[in-house]
């Protein structure tokens, strides 16, 4: 008896509307999307945007990729919004040959705080000196200042100081998309829990952000950065016996936040907040962001360690030792 040839995917669907009618895709189309990937990187064509720590570009397969929600988390007073307003920043720097729109949701500090605190970094100046709390700022440092602030006039940044609902955001994306189809936007969210809404739970409307924020990247292609508070688990007594590093539960609303994201980072500062001495993870406490790579669904995970000034909200990745 002579036993026929399998039909392939493709004969499949070609003979059948079962599988087209329901939003299927063959195996074969998966395959050559790959290969157009590959293709493209090999001759340096990709939809990522590199920042300027190289190690974090490393474990994020290049920088913030096209489409992807990035959660930034941690503790009151870790760093979160310094550490997202440097990263933004350096992002557009690096990148001043690509067409990107930023769309700051800035709910916990407004805009022109955001501008103070990098210019910090460039003039090397901390907030006190700055606002001449203990004497007054010579005006070569003031001069210095309005120079260095000056220079961010023309980033493509569109600070929104008030708190706004998912539809609002989702509404402004939309727009913002329609005008300018070929502009990648940038959507960064400070923070998590200060996002409005009405009538449901906290968790629930953590979930209404985070399921936004998918549409927004399916349609569009959206690139989402997070920021995420953590819940006080880390703070209990027997962690402490772990040097108190921090897991995905630790993520407060972490059953859609953390599932949702392709990358969680949750960033640690074990000297400052927790007085721990000794090494951590193999790096000297002192002075150190522990930045945890904690989910990555296409690149790597582990701590990538930071030197951190927070008088001046300065950042830098320490060198491999």
């Amino acid at each position: 008896m002579k036993t026929q040839n399998r039909p392939t995917p493709k004969e499949l669907q070609d003979n059948s509307d079962i599988f087209s009618k329901r939003g299927f895709q063959t195996i074969d189309k998966a395959v050559k999307q790959s290969i157009v990937l590959v293709r493209n990187a090999k001759n340096g064509i990709r939809n990522v945007l590199p920042t300027k720590w190289p190690r974090l570009n490393r474990n994020l397969l290049g920088g913030l990729q096209s489409g992807k929600m990035y959660v930034i988390a941690g503790r009151p007073g870790v760093g979160k919004s310094a550490f997202s307003n440097q990263l933004i920043f350096d992002v557009l720097d690096v990148n001043k040959n690509k067409d990107v729109i930023v769309l700051y949701w800035s709910f916990e500090m407004p805009g022109y705080q955001q501008i103070m605190r990098t210019v910090s970094d460039k003039v090397q100046k901390d907030m006190a000196e700055l606002l001449s709390v203990d004497n007054t700022l010579s005006d070569i440092a003031l001069s210095r200042y309005i120079e260095g602030a000056e220079v961010y006039s023309k980033y493509p940044i569109f600070f929104q100081n008030v708190p706004r609902n998912m539809e609002y955001v989702k509404k402004v994306n939309v727009d913002v998309f329609n005008e300018h189809p070929e502009t990648m936007i940038v959507n960064l969210y400070d923070h998590s829990r200060l996002i409005s809404g009405e009538g449901d739970s906290e968790l629930q409307r953590l979930n209404v952000v985070s399921k936004t924020c998918m549409w927004l990247q399916s349609k569009m292609g959206v690139i989402n950065i997070l920021l995420s508070q953590l819940n006080r688990n880390i703070e209990k007594e027997h962690r402490a016996k772990n040097q108190y590093q921090p897991l995905l539960t630790d993520l407060f609303g972490g059953d859609s936040i953390g599932q949702d994201a392709h990358v969680v980072i949750i960033l640690n500062r074990p000297y400052d907040l927790y007085g721990i001495k000794d090494e951590y993870c193999g790096e000297a406490a002192q002075g150190l962001l522990a930045c945890h790579v904690e989910k990555n669904r296409d690149g790597m995970l582990g701590m990538i360690p930071y030197q951190a000034d927070l008088k001046t909200f300065t950042f830098s990745e320490r060198e491999k030792t």
